[in-house]
């Protein structure tokens, strides 16, 4: 396009912009646009920054569509925008609500200091703004895939911002079916009923605001269907963003069933997200009713801090791994994210025998529950807390002479470990995993004469979180390494370098693997010695047999897609 129709004043460029009237001819048509007003000139309005004012007058709320000619980015949307439109009409012949309500549409590239304002632009992240009136600023509103959506999203716009109180009984019936925020102000010019205006038009649909005037009193807030009330205690003094802060949190139950869809309220909270995961494949009521009513208590405590929902085992059960609670998964089961992206830090919180000796035990005793949960949530917010990770299950059964099996949840062991580790990092999905597995059995045995010295560990990371600063490798990598891990000092100094066999890197033969121990423990110990004992090692305890393929013949006819003979092949 002709740069002249993308800015505001060309005027002023004219000047400074040297001609190439090879790549711009003034004296070429215009590319042939599509008339989607003039299309459409029976469902829609053409705003300008002419008509604005008087546009506004007629309607009590117009959404506009802020669309430059040429833009194909947002066909669906502005599809869309016109079926909304369209229905709207025939709802206002019947309602009349609707038939103050207008479908606007402004042309970016004629109306430019108006689409400016109103953040023009055109890309497939499509929102449209929403009117109520003069004298207020714009609302945004993001696009919809069907006009029903759309439609839905509009209903919010079809009455006051804020319902005026006359009786105590118009009160209570619009508590009974919404979360109520109500301020009581001297009169229609208070400033701080201004603000408390202006926060609600700013949070229409997500609940309901009442005032009363005559007399100021605190503002108060009462959650739907609860039996208390918050009192804000904040500041007036500012454009009102610390009273929408404090009635975001509150506008919300204090617990939840989730889903994806409410991904986006959540978001707006910017809080981190609490979760308690139930087991619905076997649903116990009255237990679960005890733990909603625990965690409802801690919630409370925590508004404005962190946010609560409850989750399904059968649709969330695979979060439990990014939290550390699958190996095994325990329900109820209880986490928090520190915001409600797939990225955020995760904190799991799990149940351990010296605190209780199973979950439902724990959570039976609500006082007890309350009161860790929140220390749990306390750490959380101040940093304290250990992040979460993937994690195998922690092992309580190790003895020496045996193979020490580490996870994520006892990854200190390799930071800072009472003696030194010989160390396996490996995968799972390798090659002869069984046979690795035995090896590695085989010569921890072997060493044992040398346990006090250093003990022989391994770590899973195809199902353990590893970190990149001490061991650079992919997850799901499906060879072997080997480490010396020294002991942290006991005066406190700083651990030594971990030392990785380099000769070979990686998959290095056992042999290999004892004359690096030896060397690295410096305690004179016999390579050849333990090698003799490893070598009987595997033959009184061997590793499984690997299965042979099955024969050609016991192979079921056409299992080679009747290629048998290979006929037809060739001349």
């Amino acid at each position: 396009h002709r740069w002249d129709v993308l800015v505001q004043e060309p005027k002023k460029f004219k000047g400074l912009l040297d001609k190439d009237w090879n790549r711009e001819d003034q004296a070429l048509e215009p590319e042939e646009e599509a008339p989607y007003f003039e299309d459409n000139a029976d469902w829609l309005v053409g705003l300008t920054a002419k008509n604005l004012d008087k546009t506004l007058s007629k309607f009590s709320a117009v959404v506009v569509n802020v669309r430059y000619p040429w833009c194909s980015q947002c066909k669906s949307q502005d599809d869309t925008f016109v079926k909304a439109a369209k229905e709207a009409k025939q709802r206002g012949k019947k309602e009349a609500n609707w038939k103050k309500v207008a479908f606007a549409v402004l042309d970016a590239r004629e109306e430019r200091k108006l689409a400016k304002k109103l953040g023009a632009k055109c890309d497939f992240n499509c929102e449209y703004r929403v009117y109520t009136a003069k004298d207020e600023e714009p609302i945004s509103l993001k696009s919809k895939y069907t006009e029903a959506d759309l439609l839905s999203s509009v209903t919010k716009f079809l009455g006051p911002a804020v319902q005026v109180i006359k009786a105590d009984t118009d009160l209570v019936a619009v508590k009974e079916k919404n979360t109520t925020c109500l301020g009581s102000f001297s009169s229609e010019t208070s400033s701080k009923y201004l603000l408390f205006k202006k926060v609600a038009s700013l949070m229409r649909g997500e609940l309901a605001f009442a005032v009363k005037f005559g007399e100021e009193r605190t503002l108060e807030m009462w959650p739907h269907k609860q039996n208390f009330s918050f009192k804000f205690d904040g500041t007036w003094e500012d454009n009102g963003t610390s009273l929408r802060d404090w009635v975001l949190p509150r506008s919300i139950p204090l617990l939840q069933p989730y889903d994806w869809q409410m991904r986006e309220t959540y978001e707006k909270l910017g809080l981190p997200l609490a979760k308690v995961w139930f087991d619905d494949s076997d649903p116990n009521p009255s237990f679960e009713k005890v733990v909603r009513h625990a965690v409802r208590r801690v919630a409370k405590r925590y508004i404005g801090k962190l946010a609560f929902v409850e989750q399904k085992k059968t649709t969330y059960a695979h979060e439990l791994r990014d939290y550390g609670l699958n190996q095994p998964e325990v329900y109820p089961a209880f986490g928090i994210a520190s915001n409600s992206s797939y990225n955020a830090i995760k904190y799991g919180f799990e149940v351990m025998p010296e605190v209780a000796p199973s979950a439902q035990d724990f959570w039976r005793d609500a006082d007890k529950a309350i009161e860790r949960l929140g220390a749990f949530c306390d750490a959380v917010l101040a940093g304290t807390a250990p992040e979460a990770h993937e994690s195998g299950p922690a092992q309580s059964n190790w003895t020496q002479g045996a193979v020490k099996k580490l996870v994520w949840k006892t990854y200190k062991e390799i930071e800072s470990p009472e003696r030194p580790l010989l160390l396996e990092v490996y995968g799972k999905y390798r090659t002869e995993n069984e046979r690795k597995l035995k090896e590695a059995e085989n010569l921890a045995t072997a060493l044992e004469p040398h346990a006090e010295l250093f003990t022989v560990a391994g770590i899973d990371t195809s199902e353990n979180y590893l970190p990149a600063d001490l061991f650079k490798r992919e997850k799901y990598s499906s060879d072997t390494e080997w480490y010396w891990v020294p002991a942290k000092p006991a005066t406190g100094e700083a651990r030594p370098e971990i030392i990785k066999l380099m000769k070979p890197k990686k998959d290095a033969p056992i042999k290999t693997v004892i004359e690096f121990a030896a060397k690295s423990s410096g305690a004179g110990i016999s390579a050849e010695t333990v090698m003799q004992t490893f070598e009987k090692r595997m033959e009184e305890n061997p590793p499984p047999p690997t299965p042979p393929p099955p024969p050609m013949d016991a192979m079921p006819e056409g299992a080679m897609g009747g290629l048998g003979g290979m006929g037809g092949m060739g001349g």
